[in-house]
């Protein structure tokens, strides 16, 4: 890796994506240890994720990719609902109680028992994996769990998640208490973590008296002139949220989240941080909605990357884009799992960058057409989430190449 990379860590999604490229750019040329690449593979993914898009979405009529879809399993929109009865008196307080939950809900996305289900007290319905753990937020929001304040259920108190109580989480989540008990106190201290953390900027969640991570939201769009600016979003929560991590790189004693240190021995390459801030990008994902629904327009969304996760992964390893040369080896140094990791990441980040230009060129439209976020949700995390659910094997393989030091807020422990 070249020597531009030495440089410190920089937050900015542009950063983020052009690190990813880089990796991919040394796969293309043979350079990286632990991933080989096939771009001449690459059409079979796209005609994957075209069918996929097809069939999902018939008409094209894609929503963006974020946390709502997830509260639409099963075909019942469930905010909708919510919303309905609580009749919000403004667009801002309807943004603040949207901006709550859609953090929370990502900040919960997290390690999970490996055989857990979860019964939607709405439908009866039974779900696994993410979409289980946005509705077990999404419940526990709804009655309350998270609110200050008996009156108003439907809100998220830095004070409430620091004070919550392990019945009433074991209850929402549906875990079992003596099976579970190590991931419900890991859960529990890491709301308790996002609670402090909000509490540690009240020049971003605070008013007056009332901390809440909706209330980030309303302070950007009291500032905003012409829109919300992805990238100052994005940075509000890396300040916030990065230090919160457990597992990733450091700068000193300051954690920088979802970034981790790259060091490319056998390739003669000094040691480099790669970040990806996949759970950061998330939110602002996620916040795209809630903005709108309150009348403003998220700006800059095309600097963000697409996310470095098992999905993305499993839909280049599936066809034959992507190889991983070392399988998973206990005997392996921590460094080169981890170094395995980075590059697996990255270059499926990059790949789906790459896929989204062709996809684009084969249906003959633009970026501000069909922008990175449809794409993502109508094609590419669907054709890779389609995979994983079919191949139990595949899923715990790369759950365990994409989260060797089992860092707690990323959902790879497979």
């Amino acid at each position: 890796m070249s020597a531009e990379f030495s440089a410190p860590i920089l937050f900015q999604p542009q950063e983020v994506r052009r690190r990813a490229h880089a990796f991919l750019d040394m796969g293309i040329a043979g350079k990286l240890n632990h991933v080989g690449l096939d771009l001449t593979k690459l059409d079979d993914a796209l005609g994957l994720v075209l069918e996929t898009t097809k069939e999902i979405y018939p008409d094209f009529q894609i929503p963006p990719y974020g946390i709502w879809r997830a509260f639409e399993t099963g075909g019942i929109d469930r905010w909708s609902a919510m919303a309905s009865a609580r009749e919000f008196e403004s667009a801002q307080e309807m943004l603040l109680a949207a901006a709550d939950l859609a953090l929370l809900a990502l900040f919960m996305k997290t390690r999970r028992p490996g055989n857990w289900v979860f019964e939607d007290p709405m439908t009866g319905s039974k779900v696994a994996g993410d979409d289980a753990l946005a509705l077990a937020a999404f419940h526990m929001f709804a009655s309350g769990s998270f609110s200050g304040e008996m009156t108003d259920p439907y809100r998220v108190d830095a004070e409430t998640l620091v004070r919550l109580d392990l019945n009433e989480l074991t209850s929402g989540l549906q875990w079992d208490r003596d099976a579970d008990q190590e991931l419900l106190s890991a859960m529990q201290a890491h709301l308790k973590r996002f609670g402090e953390a909000m509490a540690l900027r009240p020049d971003l969640f605070s008013e007056g008296n009332v901390t809440r991570p909706g209330v980030l939201a309303l302070r950007l769009a009291g500032e905003a002139d012409a829109g919300i600016d992805a990238s100052k979003l994005l940075d509000n929560l890396l300040e916030t949220f990065a230090p919160v991590w457990d597992g990733g790189a450091k700068a000193g004693d300051v954690g920088l989240g979802d970034s981790f240190d790259y060091t490319g021995k056998s390739a003669g390459s000094e040691t480099t941080t790669v970040p990806f801030h996949l759970c950061a990008q998330e939110m602002v994902y996620s916040l795209v909605e809630p903005f709108a629904w309150a009348g403003f327009e998220v700006t800059g969304l095309q600097d963000l990357t697409p996310p470095s996760d098992l999905a993305h992964a499993a839909l280049f390893v599936q066809t034959g884009v992507l190889a991983i040369s070392s399988e998973n080896d206990e005997a392996l140094p921590e460094e080169t799992k981890t170094d395995r990791m980075v590059e697996l990441r990255a270059v499926s980040a990059a790949l789906a960058d790459k896929l989204a230009d062709r996809l684009r060129s084969e249906l003959d439209v633009s970026a501000d057409q069909v922008p990175l976020t449809c794409i993502l949700e109508g094609g590419t995390r669907r054709a890779g989430l389609r995979i994983l659910s079919q191949n139990a094997n595949l899923f715990k393989k790369l759950g365990q190449y994409l989260n060797p030091r089992t860092v707690f807020w990323l959902p790879f422990g497979a």
